[in-house]
This record gives C-alpha cells, structure tokens and sequence, in this order.
C-alpha cells in the first residue's frame, strides 16, 4: 500500500454472516481487508453473488457487521464481535483439553510411584498456570466486546460531542474577545445555530449511497424536491429558500434544471432517475460515496454519461468513492485501483493497470478472459479461461492468506503460489 495518502475509510477482517437456521451460516463477507486513500475511486468486482453489494451495505451500517471493523477518517463506525466470542471459545476448549492432559499425566506418576503430594502440586502448579492463561484471553476479549459495542452504538454520539466542541473552540473565544455588544449577539446567535447542527451531525453523514436501481430507490410518493431535502431536513435544517438552494444546486450539478424538483420519480427516464439519486447522495456535501452498480440498470448509451457526470463531481467535490460493479471495462475506466472478490473475499487487490497488465489470481485471468472486445478477429481467437477452486489451488498443507507480491499487488495466495506468481511477474 502507498503511505503518502492519506486513509479516509479501512476496512479490517469484516464478516457479514447470514443466519441459515439455528447453526448454520452463509458466509457474504468474509474477512475482507483493504483501505481507501482520500481523492481515489476503489473499484469493486466479481460475479454476480460474491459478497460486493453485502460489503457496501455492511460499511454503510444498512447491516449490522458480524465481525471485524471499518474506519471513517480514524474512527470506528462499525464494529462486530464474532472473532472475540470466537477466541474465547477456542481458549475454554484448549484450557479443557489441556486439563485433561494433565490429568492423564497425573495419573500415569502416580502409577509410576511418584509421591502422590509432589504429584498433585505439579498438577495444581500447571492447572494453575493455565487458567491464568484461560482468565487473560477472557478478559482480554470481553474488553474488545465492549469497546466494539460501545463504538457501535455510540460512534454518531461521540463525534457529535467532538464536533460541538470544535464550534466550541471557534466562537467562545471570539464571543470573549468581542467588544461591541451589537457583534457580540450575532456572533452568539452564530454560536448558537453552529452547536444545534453539531449536536445533530453524525460521522455517517460524510458517507452516502448510490443504490443500483434508481425506480426502487426513490419513493413514488415524493417529489425531487422532498427526496433531495430529506437528508438536511434530518440533518436539522428548518430554512425552506436554503434548503430549496441546496436543492436546486445540486440538480444543476448533475444534469437536471430546478423546474424538475415538482416532480414525482415516475415521470423521469431511467438515465434521469439515477441522476436524481445521485444529487440525494451529494446534498450533505459527503466525503465517501459508495456507487452500487450505479449504471447496471441502464442502457449503454446512458451508462457514459452517469459515469462522466460521476467523475466530474469527483474533480468538482474532491470525492470519494467505492465503485461496485460487474463491468470491468467500466472499472478499468472509472477506477484508480481494483478489488477483484471471490466467494466472500477479496483475492486480488492492485491499481488498475497493472491488474489488466498482470492478472495473477487464476478468477481475475478467468474474469478478464470474458471481456469481450468489438474486433472480429480478436474475438474469434478468444478463449475462454475457466476458474475451478478445487482444481487451481491446493490449500491442504498451508492455507491462503493476502500477500504483497510487488509493491502495491495483492493477491489471496499460500507461498507456494506466492513463488509461482513472483516467478510470473519476472517471467512478464
């Protein structure tokens, strides 16, 4: 990873699980790990089902995580505590398996003759041992329990607190230092209304979505207006001409006129929809947004324009963004780097270039062997590659974990295919 840019989002060993009855698991994500530079477009691929949307969701809090934690500019927003119910569950069984080796090797000494007091104190002394072992990851872990619910619940609260302190910091001071009583009052009154929006503000407002289907994603019943101005209604914003401002601001920088904002979603095209929700996302002015297959729903011809209006906000607001799709021809355009994921986890994460110069996990080969390009030729002599887990990997002696094989190419790999990939690099 580059440690010249600066991290806005961090993603760390995130599991989102669906319950399958009463112990049963369908595992969406599964250990996912990757950091988001301020300014950069992420591009997240694979097929249909391998956990992209599942991952947006779970970052965006529409889903509770199941484990790990994400970041936003430093401070844990999601948090689950599978991985330390997990550990304290395989400390008890290890103390209790443990224990019954010495309980075996008691018996054998005293067998042997050993003194049944030297006997019993050495069992006592190693049984002792390990219950301080057993008691230091319980503790241990119970605190991560509470830190990681306390940082969930409370995270919106926390950096409401911080935020009305920094309107603190600015205005006592000046308020303090103000002379002339008429300048002290509206700098009171400024005060006043910049704690009422901190007290409300919430670090998950720096993060919005753009949904995959702009007809489901909009509510019928409302009007451009209302869907647009929802979000600083919530956030506390009671001034109509501001609040129409911002409104009107945002259609223009995507595309569509101020005479749209009376109107209901059905009377817009599918290109138009996606516009709309796209001027929703931006109104609160996020740092983060997370684009869910944003062009899969719409025609070819549309799709260029959403992804050119995209990035021009981008350059225009300094966003940005995680982009989830199934195109990797759009990726490769649109994208910085790219995730490709597989079955829940991410196998191969790298800039775009080189993942299309260099593809080394056998998916993202099988991925981009189905592009297709509009040559004749080409196509005629294309062949397809196909991904077969149980056949291309071989995980019985060491299992995979994700490795740096150059500088900045990450790939989900034991070191056996680790060599191999290094080999193929150099071989390139």
């Amino acid at each position: 990873m580059e440690n010249n840019k600066e991290v806005l989002l961090k993603v760390e060993h995130l599991e989102q699980y669906f319950k399958l009855g009463k112990l049963r698991y369908l595992k969406a994500v599964d250990d996912v790990n990757f950091e988001l530079y301020k300014g950069e477009v992420l591009g997240l691929v694979g097929e249909s089902g391998c956990g992209k949307t599942t991952t947006g969701r779970s970052i965006i809090r529409l889903y509770d995580i199941t484990g790990g934690s994400v970041y936003l500019d430093g401070k844990r927003i999601c948090a689950g505590i599978r991985q330390y119910k997990a550990a304290v569950k395989q400390a008890k069984l290890k103390y209790k398996q443990e224990r019954s080796v010495l309980q075996e090797k008691l018996k054998r000494d005293l067998e042997n003759g050993e003194s049944k007091e030297l006997a019993n104190k050495a069992y006592q002394d190693a049984l002792k041992e390990k219950e301080a072992e057993l008691l230091e990851v319980v503790k241990e872990n119970t605190e991560k329990i509470r830190s990681a619910k306390f940082d969930h619940k409370n995270c919106n609260k926390e950096f409401a607190k911080y935020e009305m302190q920094k309107v603190s910091d600015k205005y006592l001071p000046l308020i303090e230092k103000e002379m002339d009583e008429q300048k002290r009052e509206v700098l009171q009154r400024e005060y006043k209304e910049a704690l009422r929006f901190a007290k409300k503000d919430r670090i998950t407002n720096k993060m919005q979505m753009i949904f995959q289907d702009p007809i489901a994603s909009l509510d019928p019943r409302m009007t451009v207006r209302d869907i647009i101005a929802e979000g600083l209604i919530i956030r506390g914003v009671k001034d109509k001409k501001f609040i129409d401002e911002q409104v009107y601001r945002v259609l223009e920088l995507v595309g569509l006129v101020p005479e749209h904002a009376g109107r209901y979603p059905h009377e817009f095209s599918g290109g138009q929809r996606q516009r709309i929700g796209i001027a929703r996302a931006i109104v609160l002015n996020p740092e983060l947004i997370i684009a869910d297959e944003p062009v899969s729903a719409l025609d070819v011809s549309i799709q260029a324009q959403v992804i050119n209006l995209l990035n021009d906000l981008r350059e225009k607001m300094g966003l940005t963004i995680l982009f989830i799709a199934h195109d990797l021809s759009v990726v490769k355009y649109f994208s910085d780097r790219i995730a490709v994921m597989y079955f829940g986890k991410i196998v191969e994460l790298t800039t775009s270039d080189e993942l299309f110069k260099h593809p080394l996990h056998p998916y993202t080969k099988s991925l981009l062997s189905a592009i297709p390009l509009p040559d004749p030729v080409y196509e005629k002599a294309r062949k397809r590659i196909t991904y077969n887990p149980l056949m291309d990997h071989d995980y019985s002696k060491e299992k995979p974990t994700m490795r740096e094989i150059v500088p900045g190419h990450f790939v989900y790999c034991n070191s056996e295919e680790e060599a191999k990939y290094l080999e193929e690099i150099k071989a390139k």
